[in-house]
Protein backbone atom coordinates (compact mmCIF):
# COMPACT_ATOMS: atom_id res chain seq x y z
CA UNK A 1 0.00 0.00 0.00
CA UNK A 2 1.46 3.50 -0.71
CA UNK A 3 1.74 6.04 2.16
CA UNK A 4 -1.24 8.58 1.88
CA UNK A 5 -1.44 12.35 2.52
CA UNK A 6 -4.13 12.69 5.42
CA UNK A 7 -6.56 15.33 7.17
CA UNK A 8 -7.91 14.76 10.26
CA UNK A 9 -10.23 17.20 11.75
CA UNK A 10 -10.81 17.36 15.24
CA UNK A 11 -11.87 19.85 18.14
CA UNK A 12 -9.79 18.25 20.48
CA UNK A 13 -6.87 16.67 20.57
CA UNK A 14 -3.83 15.70 23.43
CA UNK A 15 -3.56 17.09 26.32
CA UNK A 16 -7.36 17.85 26.58
CA UNK A 17 -8.14 15.00 28.82
CA UNK A 18 -11.50 13.91 27.02
CA UNK A 19 -12.84 10.39 24.73
CA UNK A 20 -12.33 12.33 21.19
CA UNK A 21 -8.81 14.30 22.23
CA UNK A 22 -7.71 10.65 23.01
CA UNK A 23 -8.88 9.06 19.99
CA UNK A 24 -8.09 11.61 17.34
CA UNK A 25 -4.08 12.05 19.17
CA UNK A 26 -3.42 8.13 19.15
CA UNK A 27 -5.03 7.54 15.80
CA UNK A 28 -2.98 10.53 13.75
CA UNK A 29 0.30 9.21 15.91
CA UNK A 30 -0.26 5.91 14.57
CA UNK A 31 -0.97 6.61 11.18
CA UNK A 32 2.30 9.23 11.09
CA UNK A 33 4.06 6.31 12.43
CA UNK A 34 2.89 4.09 9.52
CA UNK A 35 4.53 6.70 7.41
CA UNK A 36 1.82 8.27 6.03
CA UNK A 37 1.83 12.24 6.03
CA UNK A 38 -0.87 13.78 8.51
CA UNK A 39 -2.62 17.10 8.97
CA UNK A 40 -3.91 17.96 11.77
CA UNK A 41 -6.56 20.19 12.92
CA UNK A 42 -7.93 21.47 15.96
CA UNK A 43 -8.82 24.22 17.94
CA UNK A 44 -5.49 24.29 20.52
CA UNK A 45 -5.66 27.07 22.78
CA UNK A 46 -2.32 28.47 23.80
CA UNK A 47 -0.52 24.58 23.92
CA UNK A 48 2.97 24.93 22.10
CA UNK A 49 3.00 21.88 19.80
CA UNK A 50 6.35 22.08 18.45
CA UNK A 51 7.69 19.43 20.32
CA UNK A 52 5.07 17.47 19.49
CA UNK A 53 5.54 17.91 15.79
CA UNK A 54 8.98 17.34 16.22
CA UNK A 55 8.48 13.64 18.25
CA UNK A 56 5.29 12.70 15.82
CA UNK A 57 6.16 13.88 12.31
CA UNK A 58 2.35 15.35 12.50
CA UNK A 59 1.76 18.82 11.45
CA UNK A 60 -0.40 20.68 13.86
CA UNK A 61 -2.61 23.45 13.25
CA UNK A 62 -5.09 26.02 14.56
CA UNK A 63 -8.99 25.78 13.15
CA UNK A 64 -8.63 29.15 15.03
CA UNK A 65 -9.71 31.19 17.61
CA UNK A 66 -13.39 30.77 19.01
CA UNK A 67 -15.62 33.57 18.98
CA UNK A 68 -18.34 31.16 21.09
CA UNK A 69 -17.20 27.55 21.20
CA UNK A 70 -14.50 27.84 23.52
CA UNK A 71 -13.62 24.54 24.49
CA UNK A 72 -10.35 24.17 23.30
CA UNK A 73 -7.20 21.54 23.70
CA UNK A 74 -5.37 22.97 26.44
CA UNK A 75 -7.90 22.32 28.96
CA UNK A 76 -9.29 25.88 29.06
CA UNK A 77 -12.57 27.49 28.47
CA UNK A 78 -14.75 30.30 28.96
CA UNK A 79 -18.23 30.70 30.39
CA UNK A 80 -19.30 33.84 30.75
CA UNK A 81 -22.93 35.45 31.84
CA UNK A 82 -23.43 36.31 28.17
CA UNK A 83 -22.19 32.58 27.09
CA UNK A 84 -24.74 30.96 29.54
CA UNK A 85 -27.41 32.85 28.11
CA UNK A 86 -26.36 32.56 24.53
CA UNK A 87 -26.12 28.63 25.11
CA UNK A 88 -29.63 28.57 27.29
CA UNK A 89 -31.23 30.49 24.11
CA UNK A 90 -29.72 29.49 21.27
CA UNK A 91 -28.27 25.88 21.90
CA UNK A 92 -31.72 23.16 21.29
CA UNK A 93 -32.21 25.75 18.03
CA UNK A 94 -29.38 25.50 16.21
CA UNK A 95 -26.19 23.76 18.18
CA UNK A 96 -25.06 27.06 19.58
CA UNK A 97 -21.95 27.51 20.54
CA UNK A 98 -20.53 24.21 18.26
CA UNK A 99 -22.32 25.40 15.27
CA UNK A 100 -19.59 27.72 14.62
CA UNK A 101 -17.18 25.46 14.14
CA UNK A 102 -19.55 24.24 11.25
CA UNK A 103 -18.28 27.91 9.27
CA UNK A 104 -14.62 26.71 9.45
CA UNK A 105 -14.44 23.53 7.88
CA UNK A 106 -14.68 24.42 4.51
CA UNK A 107 -11.78 26.96 4.42
CA UNK A 108 -9.99 24.34 5.80
CA UNK A 109 -10.38 22.10 3.49
CA UNK A 110 -10.04 24.43 0.68
CA UNK A 111 -6.54 25.46 2.01
CA UNK A 112 -5.56 21.85 2.51
CA UNK A 113 -6.22 21.13 -1.60
CA UNK A 114 -6.45 17.36 -2.81
CA UNK A 115 -5.76 15.22 0.27
CA UNK A 116 -6.06 11.30 -0.10
CA UNK A 117 -7.79 11.05 2.75
CA UNK A 118 -10.20 13.22 5.32
CA UNK A 119 -11.03 12.21 8.59
CA UNK A 120 -13.76 13.87 10.40
CA UNK A 121 -14.36 13.06 14.09
CA UNK A 122 -17.15 14.27 16.32
CA UNK A 123 -18.09 15.42 18.71
CA UNK A 124 -19.32 17.78 18.10
CA UNK A 125 -21.40 16.77 14.65
CA UNK A 126 -21.31 20.39 13.50
CA UNK A 127 -17.33 19.03 12.22
CA UNK A 128 -19.19 16.76 9.91
CA UNK A 129 -21.71 19.31 8.92
CA UNK A 130 -18.88 21.60 7.86
CA UNK A 131 -17.61 19.23 6.00
CA UNK A 132 -20.34 18.23 4.10
CA UNK A 133 -20.95 21.48 3.10
CA UNK A 134 -17.51 21.90 1.99
CA UNK A 135 -17.90 18.75 -0.31
CA UNK A 136 -21.17 20.53 -1.97
CA UNK A 137 -18.86 23.69 -3.04
CA UNK A 138 -15.20 22.60 -3.67
CA UNK A 139 -14.94 21.11 -6.85
CA UNK A 140 -14.59 17.49 -6.67
CA UNK A 141 -10.99 17.09 -8.03
CA UNK A 142 -9.91 19.18 -5.36
CA UNK A 143 -12.03 17.34 -2.29
CA UNK A 144 -10.40 14.65 -0.59
CA UNK A 145 -10.40 11.40 -2.28
CA UNK A 146 -11.98 9.74 0.68
CA UNK A 147 -14.62 11.20 3.14
CA UNK A 148 -14.48 9.56 6.81
CA UNK A 149 -16.65 10.76 9.40
CA UNK A 150 -15.85 9.58 12.75
CA UNK A 151 -18.32 9.15 15.85
CA UNK A 152 -18.26 8.65 18.95
CA UNK A 153 -22.17 8.65 19.76
CA UNK A 154 -25.08 9.22 17.19
CA UNK A 155 -26.73 12.63 16.75
CA UNK A 156 -30.27 12.22 16.21
CA UNK A 157 -30.16 8.78 17.78
CA UNK A 158 -28.09 9.80 20.82
CA UNK A 159 -29.93 7.96 23.98
CA UNK A 160 -28.84 10.32 26.21
CA UNK A 161 -29.27 14.04 24.55
CA UNK A 162 -32.51 13.09 23.21
CA UNK A 163 -34.20 16.57 22.72
CA UNK A 164 -33.47 17.22 19.03
CA UNK A 165 -35.58 19.60 17.23
CA UNK A 166 -36.59 18.15 13.87
CA UNK A 167 -35.06 20.52 11.36
CA UNK A 168 -31.53 18.65 12.35
CA UNK A 169 -32.97 15.30 10.99
CA UNK A 170 -32.68 16.96 7.47
CA UNK A 171 -28.82 18.44 8.44
CA UNK A 172 -27.89 14.58 9.43
CA UNK A 173 -28.88 13.67 6.45
CA UNK A 174 -27.47 15.71 4.26
CA UNK A 175 -24.08 14.88 5.86
CA UNK A 176 -25.23 11.33 5.23
CA UNK A 177 -25.70 11.57 2.07
CA UNK A 178 -22.81 13.35 1.14
CA UNK A 179 -19.73 11.11 3.31
CA UNK A 180 -18.59 8.04 1.89
CA UNK A 181 -17.96 6.30 5.16
CA UNK A 182 -18.99 6.26 9.53
CA UNK A 183 -17.15 4.64 11.45
CA UNK A 184 -18.59 4.14 15.15
CA UNK A 185 -16.93 2.48 18.04
CA UNK A 186 -19.16 -0.28 18.48
CA UNK A 187 -21.65 -2.76 16.32
CA UNK A 188 -24.96 -2.00 18.15
CA UNK A 189 -24.60 1.48 17.79
CA UNK A 190 -26.13 1.76 14.15
CA UNK A 191 -29.91 1.87 16.09
CA UNK A 192 -28.38 5.33 16.51
CA UNK A 193 -28.35 6.13 13.06
CA UNK A 194 -30.78 6.14 9.72
CA UNK A 195 -31.05 2.94 8.12
CA UNK A 196 -30.67 4.45 4.64
CA UNK A 197 -26.95 4.96 5.56
CA UNK A 198 -26.24 1.19 6.93
CA UNK A 199 -24.16 0.52 4.35
CA UNK A 200 -21.83 3.17 4.59
CA UNK A 201 -21.25 2.46 8.61
CA UNK A 202 -18.09 0.34 9.81
CA UNK A 203 -17.44 -0.18 13.32
CA UNK A 204 -13.87 0.57 14.36
CA UNK A 205 -13.13 0.83 18.10
CA UNK A 206 -11.19 2.98 20.08
CA UNK A 207 -7.64 2.49 19.79
CA UNK A 208 -4.60 2.56 22.42
CA UNK A 209 -0.73 1.99 22.45
CA UNK A 210 -0.43 -0.73 24.06
CA UNK A 211 3.19 0.04 24.24
CA UNK A 212 2.38 3.10 26.93
CA UNK A 213 0.41 0.87 28.83
CA UNK A 214 1.97 0.87 32.45
CA UNK A 215 0.59 -1.51 35.26
CA UNK A 216 1.62 -2.76 38.41
CA UNK A 217 4.85 -5.48 37.98
CA UNK A 218 2.92 -7.35 40.74
CA UNK A 219 -0.56 -7.12 41.77
CA UNK A 220 -0.85 -7.14 45.50
CA UNK A 221 -4.74 -7.79 47.15
CA UNK A 222 -5.85 -4.71 48.99
CA UNK A 223 -5.77 -5.40 52.69
CA UNK A 224 -9.41 -4.15 52.49
CA UNK A 225 -11.83 -4.53 49.08
CA UNK A 226 -10.95 -1.91 47.03
CA UNK A 227 -12.43 -0.89 43.77
CA UNK A 228 -13.01 1.53 41.36
CA UNK A 229 -14.94 3.77 38.71
CA UNK A 230 -13.52 6.64 35.93
CA UNK A 231 -15.16 8.12 33.84
CA UNK A 232 -18.40 10.67 33.56
CA UNK A 233 -21.71 10.42 35.34
CA UNK A 234 -25.05 11.31 33.54
CA UNK A 235 -28.04 11.59 35.85
CA UNK A 236 -30.59 9.33 34.77
CA UNK A 237 -28.56 7.22 32.41
CA UNK A 238 -24.95 6.49 33.68
CA UNK A 239 -25.72 7.20 37.07
CA UNK A 240 -24.42 5.20 39.62
CA UNK A 241 -26.72 6.89 42.67
CA UNK A 242 -28.46 3.38 42.94
CA UNK A 243 -25.05 1.75 43.46
CA UNK A 244 -23.76 4.72 46.30
CA UNK A 245 -26.74 4.32 47.59
CA UNK A 246 -26.47 0.40 48.43
CA UNK A 247 -22.43 1.02 49.32
CA UNK A 248 -23.67 3.55 51.98
CA UNK A 249 -25.52 0.57 53.79
CA UNK A 250 -23.20 -1.75 54.12
CA UNK A 251 -21.76 -1.95 57.56
CA UNK A 252 -17.95 -3.63 56.30
CA UNK A 253 -14.88 -2.05 55.48
CA UNK A 254 -14.26 -0.79 51.57
CA UNK A 255 -12.50 1.38 49.51
CA UNK A 256 -14.29 3.18 46.64
CA UNK A 257 -11.98 5.34 44.24
CA UNK A 258 -13.70 7.58 41.43
CA UNK A 259 -11.83 9.48 39.20
CA UNK A 260 -14.39 12.18 38.16
CA UNK A 261 -14.72 16.09 36.47
CA UNK A 262 -17.73 16.38 38.34
CA UNK A 263 -16.82 15.74 42.03
CA UNK A 264 -19.90 17.68 43.50
CA UNK A 265 -22.30 14.46 42.01
CA UNK A 266 -20.30 12.54 44.90
CA UNK A 267 -20.18 15.50 47.97
CA UNK A 268 -23.68 13.85 49.43
CA UNK A 269 -22.21 10.34 49.02
CA UNK A 270 -18.97 11.62 50.67
CA UNK A 271 -20.76 12.79 53.61
CA UNK A 272 -22.13 9.20 54.29
CA UNK A 273 -19.28 7.02 53.24
CA UNK A 274 -16.62 9.16 54.39
CA UNK A 275 -13.10 7.48 54.45
CA UNK A 276 -14.87 4.89 52.40
CA UNK A 277 -15.04 7.02 49.40
CA UNK A 278 -11.82 9.23 47.96
CA UNK A 279 -12.66 11.46 45.06
CA UNK A 280 -10.19 12.02 42.54
CA UNK A 281 -9.79 14.58 39.19
CA UNK A 282 -8.91 13.01 35.96
CA UNK A 283 -5.11 12.25 34.79
CA UNK A 284 -3.88 11.04 31.94
CA UNK A 285 -4.53 7.70 30.62
CA UNK A 286 -1.01 6.64 31.06
CA UNK A 287 -1.38 7.67 35.14
CA UNK A 288 -5.07 6.37 35.41
CA UNK A 289 -4.04 2.81 33.94
CA UNK A 290 -1.77 2.18 36.53
CA UNK A 291 -3.39 3.50 39.36
CA UNK A 292 -6.12 1.32 38.58
CA UNK A 293 -4.19 -1.07 37.97
CA UNK A 294 -3.73 -1.68 41.81
CA UNK A 295 -7.38 -2.08 42.54
CA UNK A 296 -9.60 -5.31 43.50
CA UNK A 297 -11.84 -4.70 40.90
CA UNK A 298 -13.43 -2.28 38.80
CA UNK A 299 -17.11 -0.90 38.80
CA UNK A 300 -18.34 -0.26 34.61
CA UNK A 301 -21.61 1.90 35.06
CA UNK A 302 -23.51 0.29 31.87
CA UNK A 303 -25.48 2.81 29.62
CA UNK A 304 -29.64 1.97 29.92
CA UNK A 305 -29.52 0.95 25.91
CA UNK A 306 -26.85 -0.80 23.84
CA UNK A 307 -25.35 1.71 21.14
CA UNK A 308 -22.82 2.95 23.34
CA UNK A 309 -19.84 1.98 24.95
CA UNK A 310 -17.72 3.75 27.43
CA UNK A 311 -14.65 4.43 26.36
CA UNK A 312 -13.27 3.20 30.17
CA UNK A 313 -14.34 -0.18 29.67
CA UNK A 314 -11.37 -0.78 27.27
CA UNK A 315 -9.23 1.12 30.05
CA UNK A 316 -10.41 -1.24 32.33
CA UNK A 317 -10.07 -4.32 30.09
CA UNK A 318 -5.94 -2.69 29.88
CA UNK A 319 -5.63 -3.21 33.51
CA UNK A 320 -6.30 -7.09 33.72
CA UNK A 321 -8.30 -6.04 36.52
CA UNK A 322 -11.87 -7.69 36.98
CA UNK A 323 -14.63 -5.66 35.90
CA UNK A 324 -18.25 -5.96 37.49
CA UNK A 325 -20.63 -3.88 35.38
CA UNK A 326 -23.48 -1.67 37.36
CA UNK A 327 -26.74 -0.89 35.93
CA UNK A 328 -28.96 2.25 37.18
CA UNK A 329 -31.19 0.71 39.25
CA UNK A 330 -28.88 -1.77 40.46
CA UNK A 331 -31.52 -4.44 40.79
CA UNK A 332 -31.17 -7.35 43.54
CA UNK A 333 -29.02 -9.84 41.32
CA UNK A 334 -26.23 -7.40 40.96
CA UNK A 335 -26.30 -6.20 44.37
CA UNK A 336 -25.37 -10.59 45.38
CA UNK A 337 -22.68 -10.51 42.55
CA UNK A 338 -21.44 -7.18 44.10
CA UNK A 339 -21.09 -8.57 47.70
CA UNK A 340 -19.82 -11.63 45.77
CA UNK A 341 -16.72 -9.14 44.81
CA UNK A 342 -16.02 -7.72 48.01
CA UNK A 343 -15.56 -11.36 49.18
CA UNK A 344 -12.82 -11.61 46.35
CA UNK A 345 -15.10 -14.03 44.46
CA UNK A 346 -15.10 -12.72 40.61
CA UNK A 347 -16.45 -15.49 38.62
CA UNK A 348 -19.06 -13.15 37.50
CA UNK A 349 -16.77 -10.43 36.50
CA UNK A 350 -17.06 -9.22 32.37
CA UNK A 351 -15.87 -11.38 29.85
CA UNK A 352 -15.99 -11.82 26.06
CA UNK A 353 -13.81 -8.98 25.15
CA UNK A 354 -10.81 -9.62 22.14
CA UNK A 355 -8.20 -7.15 23.75
CA UNK A 356 -5.86 -6.92 20.53
CA UNK A 357 -8.92 -5.10 18.18
CA UNK A 358 -7.88 -1.78 20.58
CA UNK A 359 -4.50 -1.58 19.34
CA UNK A 360 -4.10 1.48 17.39
CA UNK A 361 -1.83 -0.39 14.86
CA UNK A 362 -5.28 -2.42 14.06
CA UNK A 363 -7.10 0.52 14.56
CA UNK A 364 -5.32 3.08 11.95
CA UNK A 365 -4.88 -0.01 9.92
CA UNK A 366 -8.69 0.08 9.44
CA UNK A 367 -8.86 3.42 8.57
CA UNK A 368 -6.58 2.71 5.47
CA UNK A 369 -8.26 -0.01 4.76
CA UNK A 370 -11.46 2.04 3.89
CA UNK A 371 -9.64 3.99 1.90
CA UNK A 372 -8.75 1.48 -0.36
CA UNK A 373 -12.09 -0.70 0.09
CA UNK A 374 -13.31 2.84 -1.86
CA UNK A 375 -10.82 3.11 -4.40
CA UNK A 376 -11.95 -0.21 -5.58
Amino acid sequence: MSKLSILIISREIFPQLSPRAFRTTELAKELARQGHTVTLYAVLGKYDYSDFEKETGISVQNIGKMLFATNNSDGKSRYSLIDKILFHALHRLIEFPDIELMFRIHGIIKKERKKNLLITIAFPHTIHWGAALAKKTIPKNKYPDIWISDCGDPYMGDPINKKKYSHFKYIEKYWGRKTDYITIPLTEGKKGYYKEFYPKIRVIPQGFDFDTVKLVNFFIENKIPTFAYAGSVYPGNRDPKEFCNFLSTLNQDFKFVVYTNNPDYYSPFKLVLKHKLEIYPYITRVQLLFELSKMDFLVNLTNPDTIQLPSKIIDYLLTKRPIMEVSIAFPQHEKKVFLQFLDRNYNKRLTGYNVEEFDIKNVAQKFISLYYENKQ
